[in-house]
């Protein structure tokens, strides 16, 4: 795992392992901009620096953006869900039980 992706996760490394898989996913599924992107940010380049070029970040910015604002649509409770369904993914798949 990359020193980066450790230190965008936050030292997590259960959250870095799931970066880590969310670009395997990526470069094996994504569009092709998404795919080069993840390609290249496994095979060591920065992935700070290829989200904020415009020819990947375009991309990654419209993607958060959609989310987000389908985040924002939802109610507190419906948001507060997501984050538990997205917790308990996280859980499993690390096998860590809080």
């Amino acid at each position: 795992m990359s020193d980066e992706i450790l230190d965008i996760a936050q030292g997590d490394a259960r959250l870095a392992n799931r970066l880590r898989e969310i670009l395997e996913s990526l470069a094996d599924r994504g569009s092709d901009q998404m795919r080069e992107m993840a390609r290249e940010v496994l095979g060591g380049r920065s992935l700070r620096e290829m989200a904020a070029s415009s020819v990947y970040g375009d991309e990654v910015g419209v993607a958060f953006g959609d989310f987000w604002a389908r985040y924002q649509e939802l109610s507190p409770v419906e948001q507060a869900e997501w984050e538990e369904t997205g917790r308990t993914h996280l859980d499993e798949k690390t096998n860590i039980e809080r």
